[in-house]
């Protein structure tokens, strides 16, 4: 069975760490880099605190990783602390990058990138100018929004030889609402970020920058069609970004009887939210003898796994 530190210490090593573990975490070393991760497939605040105390004087890097999302206030104290935080779609980018890696000369992004350099910010990497758009489009007017694939059949293959041995690849262009927002936290402080809706399942997450769309691609595909309109995503879209504005200006103090949430003023313009129209993310629906995957062509990253036998159970 293959357990979360066991795809966390092939990520450190892919990357010419020297990997020990101690008292439960994973310890690597590289040159004059040095980092400790804590793995949890389920996380608890408890692990959380004890991790924070027993590296406080570790010089390194600090990343916790986990399969579970954590609470927002966690996430929020931990980026205070300058630790990392890998949830389930940052770990399986890892992955997928360490597949990509191993059976070409991609030179995929990888979040340690992020980790080892002081120059890179801890959230998703966002625009110098807030202004300009960041996903990049056609010079062109395109009738149809696709968003480009950068793995080829051969890459899904290998990441499902891997995973469920598969024998079976169907590429299905996805619909989805995409949404640009900026958070005016105070007069100094801004995020900005894109919220991608899917407008079959309603599932909600964040996509990172960089992604171009195109008319059309050179694979073929069968296309489905959204059902839902564009308000409803908007509306879910702007639920998950109050959410995230609130992780900014909400501070939850502990009072021993009671807890008090204390809120900066809302500014007038504190959050707002632009459509960037419908667009068709293509993925790629694998069956194989040890269950099925969704792959996102986009990123590489595992978006959904069902499998059979044994391998179900691991961590």
């Amino acid at each position: 069975m293959t357990t979360l530190k066991d795809h966390l210490i092939q990520i450190l090593e892919s990357r010419q760490f020297e990997v020990e573990e101690r008292d439960g975490y994973l310890y690597g070393q590289r040159e004059d880099v040095s980092l400790v991760v804590m793995a949890a497939s389920d996380m608890i605040g408890d692990d959380i605190d004890d991790f924070i105390r027993n590296v406080r004087g570790f010089s390194g890097r600090k990343v916790v990783a986990s399969l579970s999302k954590i609470d927002d206030r966690i996430h929020k104290h931990l980026q205070e602390l300058g630790i990392h935080y890998w949830g389930r779609e940052e770990v399986e980018h890892e992955i997928g990058t360490l597949h990509l890696r191993s059976v070409s000369d991609l030179d995929a992004d990888s979040l340690l990138d992020e980790v080892i350099s002081d120059e890179k910010p801890l959230a998703l990497a966002e625009p110098p100018d807030l202004a300009v758009p960041i996903i990049v489009e056609s010079a062109e007017k395109i009738t149809e929004q696709i968003v480009k694939p950068t793995i080829s059949i051969d890459d899904v293959k290998y990441i499902a030889r891997h995973e469920v041995q598969g024998y079976r690849y169907d590429l299905e262009l996805t619909p989805h609402f995409l949404f640009h927002y900026v958070l005016n936290i105070d007069d100094k402080q801004q995020r900005a970020g894109i919220v991608a809706v899917n407008a079959m399942t309603e599932h909600v997450e964040t996509w990172r920058w960089g992604f171009e769309l195109v008319e059309s691609i050179d694979a073929p595909a069968s296309k489905r069609e959204p059902t839902i309109e564009e308000d409803k995503a908007l509306e879910l879209a702007r639920e998950v970004v109050s959410r995230e504005y609130r992780s900014y200006v909400e501070t939850v103090r502990d009072y021993g009887h009671a807890e008090v949430i204390e809120r900066v003023g809302p500014r007038e313009d504190a959050v707002v939210i632009e459509s960037k129209g419908l667009v068709y993310l293509p993925v790629w629906c694998v069956e194989g003898k040890g269950g099925a995957l969704l792959i996102n062509s986009a990123s590489g990253k595992i978006i959904s796994e069902h499998l059979h036998g044994p391998e179900s159970m691991r961590g």
